[in-house]
């Protein structure tokens, strides 16, 4: 689970200049949101394994998610003006 959310985050901005190619603004959401659910059924995971131990590991999931959250906000952010640029090609290429 920890290999696959690297890929996922790598490619969040080429989904969103996608997006904007394809004109779609209202998909624009979808990808953090399954990214989301994602790192929270990973959070889960994490507990599971966690189960009884000391708080350190209880610690390090909550870390684990506060991070990834983090990480899903920043490139989310990032994700917007790469939108629009994905828009703006869309426009500049000669309709068919």
């Amino acid at each position: 689970m920890f290999h696959i959310i690297r890929p996922i985050f790598g490619s969040l901005p080429i989904a969103s200049v996608l997006i904007g190619l394809a004109g779609q603004p209202a998909m624009l959401v979808l990808p953090p949101a399954l990214t989301t659910a994602l790192v929270l059924l990973r959070d889960r995971l994490i507990r599971r394994r966690v189960g009884q131990a000391a708080w350190p590991s209880d610690g390090f999931a909550r870390h684990v998610l506060v991070d990834d959250l983090g990480r899903l906000v920043c490139i989310t952010l990032l994700g917007l003006p790469l939108f629009l640029l994905g828009d703006l090609l869309r426009q500049l290429l000669p309709h068919s």
